[in-house]
């Protein structure tokens, strides 16, 4: 490379009544620069794939950040579904209990009139009217 960059030039005008010592300083300076000009190139060409590999890498981060932001959104949701699902098993739950409840009243006060004991069946009814009572002012 450094013949054929001085070829380019004339080496008689270049070199003309300069001393030897003179003639090798500049062909110095010249062969630094050609590297200082080669390496520049490589420097911009290393910079633009650089560039080129930093958007890709940013392309795929904001894929990353939907991904990630359209996962906490099916979270979030499925934790509302959730927190619904537990109001309704706390709500049956409280039925299946209240329903309990009664039919063992109502067994009571059907077992207490087969024996005849009346005074027991009146206790049950009226605390079987009151838990009614009761159950229907928590519903409201």
């Amino acid at each position: 490379m450094e013949r054929r960059f001085l070829r380019l030039r004339n080496p008689l005008s270049v070199n003309e009544g300069c001393s030897k010592f003179v003639r090798y300083r500049r062909r110095a300076i010249t062969m630094k620069r050609f590297q200082k000009s080669k390496q520049y190139r490589k420097q911009k060409a290393n910079m633009k794939s650089l560039k080129e590999d930093m958007k890709k890498i940013s392309e795929q981060q904001q894929r990353i950040k939907d991904g990630q932001m359209e996962v906490r959104r099916s979270f979030e949701e499925i934790e509302y579904q959730r927190d619904q699902l537990n109001k309704e098993i706390s709500l049956i739950w409280r039925q299946t209990l209240y329903n309990q409840q009664r039919l063992c009243l109502i067994f009571k006060i059907l077992k207490a009139r087969e024996d005849n004991n009346f005074s027991m069946v009146t206790e049950l009814t009226q605390f079987l009217r009151e838990v009614m009572k009761q159950n229907m002012g928590n519903n409201n």
